[in-house]
């Protein structure tokens, strides 16, 4: 498990001990942080909460150049709000990957953010991943490996 701090120890401790002994996961990964970024995670944890959002997407160089474990199914995402708090608890049911040039219009719809379209997909992420591409050691955005885990609420 990830170093949880204090109160996101506690939620997770609280999510465990609504379940039986035998529904408890077993040395699982456990990860808190936000839904992209503080200013922009209420609104995609409100899109969680009303169901519209069922998945969320990384690159995979990101995760490599930091040194840190790619997603995995199983593993758990304590999303905090935009002020730190715990607000929800994410299990991954799904991983798929594509280059970011050849993302799927099914991927932008599981997201559930904007007009749904792959376009606006295209026009966020890329927004938001391009200024990363060197320390990923990439030389453009359509060779970048998305990673796109597929989410189930666990725990609210």
């Amino acid at each position: 498990m990830n170093s949880l701090k204090p109160a996101e120890q506690a939620y997770w401790e609280s999510f465990l001990q609504r379940l039986s002994p035998d529904e408890r996961p077993v040395d699982a990964f456990v990860s808190a942080g936000y839904a992209g970024t503080p200013e922009i995670t209420d609104s995609l944890l409100a899109f969680y909460l009303e169901g519209k959002k069922v998945a969320g997407s990384s690159v995979l160089e990101d995760f490599l150049a930091a040194g840190d474990p790619p997603p995995a199914v199983g593993n758990y995402w304590i999303l905090l709000n935009g002020e730190a708090v715990p607000s929800l608890i994410l299990r991954t049911d799904k991983i798929v990957m594509h280059q970011f040039c050849a993302v799927p219009a099914e991927i932008a719809v599981a997201e559930g953010e904007g007009d749904l379209s792959l376009a606006y997909w295209r026009k966020v992420h890329g927004e938001l991943w391009a200024p990363h591409l060197s320390a990923w050691s990439l030389n453009d955005l359509d060779s970048a490996t998305v990673v796109t885990e597929f989410f189930s609420i666990v725990y609210r």
